[in-house]
This record gives C-alpha cells, sequence and structure tokens, in this order.
C-alpha cells in the first residue's frame, strides 16, 4: 500500500504583522491569509486523498493566542479525512498547564494526534502501517535537540514505516549560528534508522529542486511567506511512502501573498516604465518593497510620485523609498533653482561648462544638503 503524506510546518497561525507600520486593514488581511492557507492545505491534500497530514512544528506563532484562534485552526484539521499528527515547535512549544494545547486537544477530533511526548506513536487504530517518532520542543530555545529518546528505545514497535517527525536547525541545511534552535546534524538523523524525517523550522523548502527521490528527510518551508526576506511563493510537500520502499516528494505551490523586494537603477522614462511593468506583473496579491536610484530630468523626475501612486493602486501593498533618485541638473535647472550670480550658480555654470556631470550631481548633492 502506497501512503500519501501532507507535509506542511511553520504556518505561525496569529502572527500579528505589527513590526511594519502596516495599516490594520493590511494587517488583518496577512494575519487571515494564514488561516486561508491551512484550508487549502487540507482541501488539497483531501483531494489527494493523503492518508496523513503532517504539521512539523510553529502551527502557532506562540504559545498563548485567543481562543477562537485555536478553535477555528482544530476545526479546520478536523476537516482532513485522515490522520493529522501535529508537533509543537520552538514558537508553540509545549509545557505542563499549556493553554494553547488544553484548548486545542479540548477542540480537536480524534483524527488529530498532538504529538507531544517523546515516545513512538503507532497508526495502527487508524489503519495505517506507520509509527511516528516525534522531536517535539518544550521551549523556544534549546542548545540540545530532542533525538536521544529514539537512540535509547530497547525496540521499535512493529510497523513497515517508520517516519520521524522534528522541530530544529540541522547543520548546513538551517542557519543556527548560536546553536539554540534544537541543532541537528544529518547523520544523527540517520543513525536513528528511521524511513524518513518530516522537518520544520527553516522557512525555505529543502531540497529546493521540485521533486525529491530518497533524501533522508525534508524540510517542508513555510506555506505563507511572511515578509521581505521571505522571497519565495510558499510551500508543502506531497509524499509518497511506495510499496517498493522509495520515499518519493513532490513540491507543492501553497501561499496566498508573495513579498517583493527590488533595487533599481533609473535613468529614464523608459527604465521606469520596464519597473513599472514589472512590478504590475506581479500582481495585486503581492507586497513590494522597491529602492530606486539614478538620474532623471526634470519632467520625469516631477512624474515619479504620479507613477508611485499608479503602481499603489495595482498592488497589495507598497514601500517606495526613492531618496537616491536625484533631479538631473542642467543650466535651466539651475537658473531655475539659483539667483544668478550666486555663488551655487556659477559653481554649477562652471560644472556644467566642463561637462563633468558626476561633478555636477555631486556637487548639487552638497548644496541640498548645506541647505537642509
Amino acid at each position: 500500500m502506497t501512503i500519501k503524506v501532507f507535509h506542511t510546518g511553520d504556518l505561525h497561525l496569529g502572527m500579528q504583522f505589527a513590526n511594519r507600520g502596516y495599516s490594520a486593514e493590511i494587517r488583518q488581511e496577512l494575519i487571515e491569509a494564514r488561516f486561508r492557507v491551512l484550508e487549502h492545505m487540507v482541501s488539497k491534500a483531501n483531494e489527494e486523498k493523503c492518508h496523513l497530514f503532517v504539521v512539523a512544528g510553529d502551527l502557532f506563532e506562540r504559545p498563548r493566542l485567543k481562543e477562537e484562534q485555536i478553535l477555528r485552526t482544530a476545526e479546520i484539521l478536523s476537516d482532513f479525512s485522515g490522520v493529522c499528527a501535529v508537533l509543537p515547535g520552538n514558537h508553540d512549544y509545549y509545557h505542563p498547564g499549556s493553554f494553547l494545547w488544553e484548548k486545542f486537544n479540548t477542540y480537536a477530533a480524534d483524527n488529530i494526534i498532538l504529538l507531544y511526548v517523546k515516545k513512538p506513536y503507532s497508526l495502527s487504530d487508524y489503519g495505517l502501517d506507520v509509527v511516528l517518532y516525534p522531536a517535539p520542543c518544550q521551549a523556544k530555545h534549546s542548545p540540545e535537540n530532542s533525538l536521544e529518546w529514539i537512540f535509547t528505545l530497547p525496540e521499535k514497535p512493529p510497523a513497515r514505516w517508520h517516519l520521524g517527525i522534528a522541530h530544529g536547525a540541522v547543520e548546513g541545511y538551517s542557519p543556527d549560528f548560536d546553536r539554540q534552535y534544537y541543532p541537528m546534524q544529518e547523520n544523527e538523523l540517520l543513525a536513528t534508522g528511521l524511513d524518513f524525517w518530516f522537518l520544520g523550522h527553516t522557512h525555505v523548502r529543502v531540497p529546493a529542486a521540485a521533486e525529491f527521490v530518497n533524501t533522508p528527510f525534508a524540510y517542508c518551508g513555510t506555506p505563507e511567506p511572511d515578509g521581505f526576506d521571505c522571497r519565495h511563493e510558499g510551500s508543502a510537500w506531497l509524499v509518497k511512502l511506495g510499496e517498493d520502499g522509495n520515499v518519493t516528494g513532490k513540491a507543492i505551490n501553497t501561499g496566498i501573498y508573495r513579498f517583493l523586494d527590488l533595487e533599481r537603477t533609473i535613468n529614464s522614462a523608459e527604465e521606469f516604465a520596464e519597473v513599472m511593468q514589472e512590478l504590475t506583473e506581479a500582481g495585486e496579491s503581492t507586497l513590494v518593497r522597491v529602492k530606486l536610484q539614478g538620474i532623471l530630468n526634470r519632467e520625469d523626475f516631477e512624474n515619479r510620485l504620479q507613477w508611485r501612486d499608479r503602481l499603489q493602486e495595482k498592488l497589495f501593498y507598497l514601500e517606495w523609498d526613492d531618496t537616491n533618485l536625484q533631479l538631473e541638473i542642467s543650466p535651466e535647472t539651475i537658473a531655475e533653482l539659483f539667483p544668478e550670480g550666486s555663488f551655487p550658480y556659477l559653481f554649477l555654470e562652471r560644472l556644467v561648462k566642463r561637462k563633468d556631470k558626476k561633478a555636477l550631481q555631486m556637487a548639487y548633492s552638497l548644496l541640498q544638503e548645506v541647505k537642509k
């Protein structure tokens, strides 16, 4: 029997997006999008007839959320037609008396298993020849991983498939310079003797390819991007455990919103139009941070804010930085800006005659600084 697994994690439900000065409407939409993505993933898993839905940690943003958010999450996961296994991550770590997980367990349907104890979880009662081996987080930071209990097992329960689920940083794959995110090594994962490891923590997909065959582990990445340092479209894995013993994975794009960070040099209206076209094609579900530099003639320089406003109408959100975009200094511009015979006028006129555009622009910038 081929077993199909939908592998996700790092959804961070309840994230508030309070760090960028977003409007209340944008913040609420970004918060809501994460719940919609979970709904879409459950729907996709049912469509693919998956037997197991794995959440490899950080389903929630923090250990305490509003009760209605916890209820909503449990209800969404309860719509999955197979077994849903949820691992506490370092953001939503488990501890005795946890409000988050006590409420989650209260609302969870019978098909949802919370993997908070370091023990084998047999899925034979659900008709699956599978045992899960969780490595849950019990604090936000830890210099030690949670794999040790697997090595002390006297023997593994009988099953065709032995699958690990962990949340933390694997050396060489997920940055952890201070070794505080449950650091693991690839050879440790291999030494457990398990058939495959479903991992969470890093927000990019590993392997980066769209498919894999017989890798020892995979990171699912975050299914919904959450900031300008997260430049992919959101992802999850559809994993097949084949009758022949092969483990294969296919990446699935899952995100609703996308973040785009651009820096461009603009020296003409034509180049500005190219940037406008590129960003417009990004679509109305895109949040853009754009930083412009270059030199524009007076007409184009004055038109830049109109271009910005038109662009803002076509995107979900726009951060616009044109502080390094300069007005081209010409004899006409000098005459408009400075009294004839004044020091700035004479100084800039001399640079015009020398045809030293670089020095001319630099001198104008310095004069502007002095005026401030």
